[in-house]
């Protein structure tokens, strides 16, 4: 296992999760709950995202193998969802504005949130570049650093205000958009190199 690819699933799936802007947003959706409801949706919330995002670190080529799919083909489709969650985020669009007060902590915290179609798509294409034991310790890691700082929702969103967040939001979307352009690249490059 190489520590470079390592860091970087890590560090690419830390950026897509976003517990940073996200811990705020499921404050605001639980703010009503009290604090130890609140904690337990959040836990409730991690464990059914990491098991979802473990599940295609571990078994992902018996899930997208029967679609014809290559990893070029992951590569290039990571990307262009990146790119699309990069421009809705510059745009002030998230999965925010989809809530249903009713079912929070599976729908829409786990998923889309935490494990949406972006943070799938980059398991996906780290198993294929660094492995799935790789991915999965990175996104177990991931997951470990994500649960203290949706705790801390209440705390971040004092500190960084909705102008804060709101900036924040907009930085996480800017390296997003890079690294999708850069999923692109190369996916079209080794298709290049293939053909």
């Amino acid at each position: 296992m190489d520590i470079a690819s390592l860091i970087n699933a890590f560090l690419a799936l830390f950026i897509i999760i976003d517990p940073l802007t996200n811990g705020p947003i499921f404050y605001s959706m639980t703010s009503s709950l009290s604090d130890e409801k609140r904690k337990k949706i959040i836990r409730k919330s991690v464990i059914v995202a990491t098991a979802v995002l473990l599940l295609f670190a571990l078994f992902g080529d018996l899930i997208v193998e029967p679609f014809g799919m290559t990893v070029n083909d992951i590569r290039i489709a990571t990307g262009l969802i990146l790119l699309i969650y990069a421009i809705q985020a510059l745009l002030g669009q998230s999965e925010a504005s989809m809530i249903d007060p009713e079912s929070v902590a599976i729908v829409p915290m786990a998923i889309p949130m935490l494990a949406g179609p972006g943070a799938i798509s980059l398991v996906l294409y780290y198993r294929s570049s660094c492995g799935p034991i790789c991915t999965a310790i990175a996104v177990i890691g991931v997951m470990l650093v994500t649960l203290p700082l949706l705790m801390l929702g209440r705390a971040l969103y004092k500190v960084l205000g909705k102008n804060g967040i709101l900036a924040l939001s907009r930085i996480i979307a800017i390296l997003l958009a890079g690294l999708g352009v850069a999923m692109i690249r190369e996916g079209i490059m080794m298709i290049l190199r293939v053909t």
